[in-house]
Order: structure tokens, then C-alpha cells, then sequence
């Protein structure tokens, strides 16, 4: 898997994932920083990359404009701390969703989202 963490999450996120050891970037470390949702969206598109964002709906109607999608995590804001536990459980969830359906972790993601909510439950949804 490859993820994208956008510029409302802690750019911390990228270290997580890289522990975790898969490729991750983000705004900051890709000169994306105040670009807009579309051209961030286009972005992960191109290069194949999970988009993990606090920002729910303009990326949920840009992946149901483009139709084929690489994935995508919604998290709430915290603190780094508490955002850099979520995307531990948020891979784990998605590695063991992958797991159980016999697929390695990034075809399961395709065209799914995955939400963490402030209590660590992940929720998995078909999208779109």
C-alpha cells in the first residue's frame, strides 16, 4: 500500500506508515501544501496512493466522479498522538480485512473507505 496523508492530518502519519513499512508522503513533502482537493485527488490517482484525510466529503464525491479509486481513510483531527495510534489501527484493520477477503492489502482498498472514529473502531465501506 501507498498513502497520501493530506494537510489537515499530522504529517507524522508518513512515519507511522513507513514503521508499519509501507510508502507513504504527504502535503508537506510533496510541495502540495494549499493545492486543491481535485488536484490532490488527481495526484493519489496517478501514483496509486491511499488519500488518508480528515476531509470526508470533497473527497468522497471526487472518488464518486472518478468511478475507480485507489482508497481512502477518514480520520478525525487530534493530536498527533492520538492520529499516529489511529493510522497504526487503521493498517492493521485494513491488513486484516485483506486477510480475510485473500487479497494483499492495496487491491482490497480499491474503491474502499475506511473510517476511524475517536474510539479506534475502523468501519469499512465499499465506495462507491
Amino acid at each position: 500500500m501507498k498513502f497520501f496523508v493530506d494537510e489537515d492530518l499530522s504529517p507524522a502519519l508518513v512515519s507511522e506508515c513507513h514503521k508499519a513499512g509501507y510508502d507513504a508522503t504527504c502535503s508537506r513533502d510533496r510541495d502540495k501544501l494549499g493545492v486543491g482537493d481535485r488536484a490532490v485527488a488527481e495526484f493519489c490517482m496517478e501514483e496509486d496512493r491511499i488519500l488518508v484525510t480528515n476531509n470526508a466529503s470533497d473527497f468522497l464525491a471526487l472518488a464518486d466522479e472518478a468511478g475507480l479509486h485507489p482508497g481512502l481513510v477518514v480520520m478525525p483531527l487530534a493530536t498527533r498522538s492520538e492520529e499516529c495510534a489511529w493510522m497504526i489501527a487503521v493498517i492493521r484493520s485494513i491488513e486484516e480485512e485483506a486477510k480475510t477477503a485473500s487479497q494483499g492489502p492495496a487491491a482490497m482498498m480499491t474503491n474502499r473507505l475506511v473510517e476511524i472514529d475517536d474510539a479506534c473502531n475502523c468501519y469499512h465501506y465499499d465506495y462507491p
